[in-house]
């Protein structure tokens, strides 16, 4: 190729692309969509390094159809064919290409509008006489780099070149092209989402139990369940089991009940000693000493079926038959105080005056003879294994 020839078809290659340019940046700017095919037509400026013909460069028109499969890949086939002698005499030389690519789209980069891409080609070029059967062909490999740009819906503009090398020698060819491709197929992206309208905080109630989340004391409750006005699943029977997860409704109030909400029975008695202060002489209970019997009172509630024995006790100071009845009477001042300051059912509970009879320390000093002045608590196993001191 000529020095003059490489001038005059740089000239023409720049006007072609200038002129197309221009008519891509005043078209409306479409994104090109990720998913289509297309088919359309084209028109490039080939230049050639071969002695088969004398010309070494020809307008070739041509078609081509290809698809884009996502954002980044597409493929193409390629076709062009024009006489490459003209305006001599004798028959027609006619140079036709037809080329396969591969395309990798730069989808994320704009450059005046155009998204740029870069490939690799293969394929062949024949050369054949008007009215012989002399044909002369070689293999194509090359590669191609342009940008394209989407003139409207259906419309988009691809303008390139495309370096090859004749692989059975050692020769260097190529083109540079505009093409226009009508798009078919396209899928349109998802519409943007409207954008939510702002949501009063005091309707939001995130578990769906019909309590706003602004005053539900128990989030995340689940679907259907029963709840009260504070957003919590109902229990009936108040044993800290919800009514959904009870399987003994209806338990005593304050029984201790298991994680199933059924009543746990007591397997062994419970002996308690209580050391109680009683007017000098006299079975009535001091007010202090009132609140000592709360953890008997607090057992009897988390056992509702066992029963209470109260054994009173006395040192050994005075006659026998005295303390006797006076054990008593305090042991059944016990029962009182029980009945009247915790609500104990009376049936419940029974008494015994044990006297001096039972002495825990020594009586021959203030120390023990304190000790000594007692009622002993015994709450009486229920369960069916129960053990029984």
């Amino acid at each position: 190729m000529t020095h003059h020839s490489l001038i005059l078809t740089g000239k023409r290659l720049l006007a072609m692309a200038f002129t197309l340019t221009l008519v891509a940046t005043h078209a409306s700017a479409h994104e090109i969509p990720d998913h289509y095919g297309y088919v359309g037509g084209h028109i490039s400026q080939y230049w050639f390094d071969t002695d088969k013909i004398s010309v070494k460069e020809v307008t070739l028109p041509g078609i081509q159809a290809g698809a884009r499969f996502n954002e980044n890949w597409s493929a193409q086939v390629w076709w062009e064919r024009n006489n490459v002698v003209k305006g001599r005499p004798g028959p027609r030389i006619y140079a036709g290409v037809a080329l396969l690519s591969v395309r990798h789209h730069f989808h994320d980069t704009s450059l005046v509008g155009f998204e740029p891409y870069a490939g690799l080609a293969a394929g062949q070029i024949r050369f054949d006489r008007q009215g012989s059967n002399v044909r002369h062909e070689q293999e194509l490999i090359g590669i191609e780099f342009g940008a394209q740009r989407r003139l409207s819906e259906h419309w988009i503009l691809d303008l390139g070149a495309r370096p090859m090398r004749a692989a059975s020698r050692n020769a260097l060819e190529g083109e540079i092209y505009a093409a226009l491709n009508f798009v078919m197929g396209q899928r349109q992206p998802a519409p943007a989402p409207a954008p939510a309208p702002p949501v009063d905080p005091r309707t939001v109630d995130s578990d769906g139990d019909g309590v706003p989340d602004y005053r539900d004391d128990c989030p995340n409750t689940p679907p259907n369940v029963a709840v009260d006005e504070r957003g919590c699943p109902l229990d009936s029977d108040g044993d800290g089991v919800p009514d959904y997860l009870d399987q003994c409704p209806g338990t005593p109030a304050g029984a201790m009940v298991d994680e199933q909400g059924c009543q746990v029975y007591l397997e062994r008695d419970v002996r308690e000693t209580l050391y109680v202060e009683f007017e000098l002489n006299r079975a009535v209970l001091r007010e202090a000493s009132i609140q000592e019997l709360g953890l008997i009172a607090h057992l009897m509630r988390q056992y509702p079926d066992a029963r209470l024995l109260l054994e009173g006790h006395t040192d050994s100071t005075g006659a026998v038959a005295y303390n006797q009845q006076l054990s008593a009477q305090r042991a059944e001042a016990v029962k009182e105080a029980l009945v009247a300051h915790y609500d104990v059912d009376p049936a419940r509970i029974d008494t015994e005056g044990k006297g001096p009879g039972e002495p825990i320390a020594d009586n021959s000093t203030a120390e023990g003879r304190a000790q000594n002045r007692r009622v002993e608590a015994i709450l009486r196993a229920t369960a069916r294994d129960a053990v029984y001191e």
